[in-house]
């Protein structure tokens, strides 16, 4: 698959930029008319996120866009395979020497077993028809934390909720957490988890992970119900870091972690 592939996302957003420029506006008045920030308009634009149904309703119309729009956003971009197949990701990935990665929903995806990434994917993309190419994609992903010549050092800070959540059923989360454990062991591979009582949980609104590359350069991956997005601007990455510390500061020590991560497995069995 091309990295330069334009994806339904993106042709949406294009498509209300476009029409929005035609019509003379700017996205503040876009805004003003919706009830919303431009920040948000130019999130629309630019592929961030997509407009809810009740900002579409009134944005078509204004925009003079027709509403087959809605059926592309309906049909196409909520099919559209998962953003971390694209080959911008995963060269950042392939390339970095440190990799920081917070989840508050699922195991990270280099972390994942087979069964559970297979229950993971099957759930979140019903209409997928490539699901086993889809494992096998994540897996192989996976070969960077095992490979011989220098691999990056992963540092992953995980919500306690994640350990308790059923992805697969009691037996494939018995072994994930299992697997959790023993990838956690390794010299390369840190794993914290924030306990529920943590007063970090508060500021939790959804994954993203952050890639150091040689010579220092740093990219971000935020994650999101529908997509995710490569962030380059480097205030948004920084930004991004200094959350991860903030949530790292209230984890558990990388052996209580462990520890904690086998004891839920045992309660997984029982």
């Amino acid at each position: 698959m091309s990295g330069n592939r334009m994806t339904a996302r993106v042709f949406v957003a294009k498509e209300l930029r476009r029409a929005r420029e035609a019509k003379w506006l700017t996205r503040a008045t876009v805004g003003k008319s919706l009830y919303v920030s431009d920040s948000l308009v130019a999130a629309w634009e630019t592929h961030r996120m997509l407009p809810r149904p009740e900002h579409l309703e009134r944005l078509l119309p204004m925009l003079g866009v027709s509403d087959i729009l809605v059926r592309v956003i309906d049909e196409l971009v909520a099919g559209e395979v998962p953003p971390e197949w694209l080959d911008k990701w995963l060269v950042v990935e392939r390339r970095a020497t440190s990799l920081l990665s917070f989840q508050s929903t699922v195991v990270p995806g280099l972390l994942q077993n087979q069964e559970y990434a297979r229950a993971v994917l099957r759930a979140g993309r019903h209409d997928i028809a490539d699901l086993e190419d889809m494992v096998g994609a994540r897996l192989d992903r996976q070969k960077i934390l095992t490979r011989e010549d220098a691999p990056p050092v992963l540092v992953a800070v995980i919500a306690e909720s994640v350990l308790g959540q059923n992805v697969g059923g009691a037996k494939v989360m018995a072994d994930q957490l299992m697997y959790l454990a023993a990838m956690a062991e390794r010299d390369n591979v840190v794993v914290q988890i924030v306990p529920a009582e943590a007063e970090a949980c508060a500021g939790f609104t959804g994954p993203f992970a952050v890639a150091t590359l040689d010579g220092g350069i740093e990219l971000a991956y935020v994650d999101s119900q529908l997509s995710g997005e490569v962030v380059e601007r480097q205030h948004d990455v920084a930004m991004l870091r200094r959350m991860f510390e903030v949530f790292r500061a209230d984890t558990l020590p990388r052996r209580q972690s462990i520890e904690l991560i086998r004891r839920k497995s045992e309660q997984w069995t029982t």
